[in-house]
């Protein structure tokens, strides 16, 4: 069987088409839209006019996509832009009215959940304790497990806690910066932002964790690291692996680009996201600070792919 899946972010909104057979998943046909449907959402609580057109339009897309390529079920989830705006009632109303789609909105919880799932998905030699890191517009998603590859059949029974925090590159970049390059200031202020919700968070981890990263800002990061290029992307990507170091100095240059230059690093991967790129560098960076971690583990697996393993789980009666 053929399953679509379409993960509505606040600045992307991502599809997948998977086949299923003989107990594997087998992943066809990846694509990613730019929507920025959490533009002003943070200032204003409200999923603007423009940005609700943007959305109909690339699910109207991704629908038939999905169609063109044979897939028998078509399941559509929202995170956090979803999650926080007051018009959220309106806005599924009309994706059900216009496309006759329903949007399941996930509870930060539920995100963190099956964005673990969907990352540990891409390794078979993950053991002892690991961090699940996705940077996402809205929010950042931090999820701990142990011996992820002895949980195949279930990852999400290797999750040992989870916790969705406030602080996505989106939501910072809009709040914190004027102009780019920021200021030191203003990066100042991203960084006590970031540092003090980490610092609030009580999420369990284990010792000496594998940081793992998922999903935009993370897979971003390997395809500027790789270099224009590289043929690595989320469909047909390997694991790949960052060091501290590494993020520290893109971190460093990104701070002092402006977003016409962070957007030749490499168009494609920046397409739609340069300007909050350095944000979610600066996630990364400080992520792997107060975890102490030396390096970052990139997951070409992310939430659409868990989507698939829910829809999977929930069909099988797998807990």
């Amino acid at each position: 069987m053929r399953l679509a899946t379409i993960d509505i972010g606040t600045n992307t909104v991502q599809l997948l088409v998977v086949e299923w057979e003989d107990g594997t998943l087998r992943r066809l046909h990846a694509a990613e839209r730019f929507v920025r449907l959490g533009e002003g959402v943070d200032r204003s609580g409200r999923i603007g006019r423009a940005a609700q057109d943007r959305l109909l339009t690339t699910l109207r897309e991704h629908k038939q996509t999905a169609q063109a390529h044979e897939a028998t079920t078509l399941v559509t989830a929202g995170t956090s832009a979803l999650r926080d705006a007051t018009n959220r009632e309106a806005v599924l109303d009309r994706i059900r009215d216009d496309l006759g789609l329903s949007v399941d909105v996930l509870s930060g919880d539920e995100e963190a959940l099956w964005s673990f799932a969907a990352a540990c998905a891409a390794f078979d030699d993950l053991a002892g304790a690991c961090l699940i890191v996705d940077v996402g517009g809205g929010s950042t998603e931090l999820i701990s497990g142990t011996d992820p590859s002895r949980h195949e059949s279930s990852y999400t029974g290797a999750m040992t806690d989870r916790v969705s925090l406030d602080v996505g590159c989106v939501r910072l970049t809009e709040r914190c910066f004027s102009s780019q390059p920021p200021s030191a200031a203003e990066v100042d202020r991203v960084e006590h932002l970031i540092d003090t919700t980490l610092e609030n968070s009580t999420l369990s981890v284990g010792t000496d964790p594998t940081l793992i990263g998922t999903a935009g800002t993370a897979t971003a990061l390997a395809r500027v690291h790789s270099g224009s290029d590289s043929t690595w992307d989320a469909l047909h990507g390997e694991s790949f692996v960052l060091s501290h170091n590494d993020v520290r100095r893109w971190r460093k240059r990104l701070l002092a680009l402006s977003v016409e230059d962070i957007r030749a690093l490499h168009p494609e991967a920046m397409e739609g996201r340069a300007d909050v790129f350095p944000v979610g560098i600066i996630l990364l960076d400080r992520i792997l600070e107060h975890y102490d971690c030396s390096s970052l583990r990139v997951s070409p697996y992310e939430l659409r792919h868990g989507l698939a393993l829910r829809w999977l789980s929930e069909a099988s009666g797998i807990s």
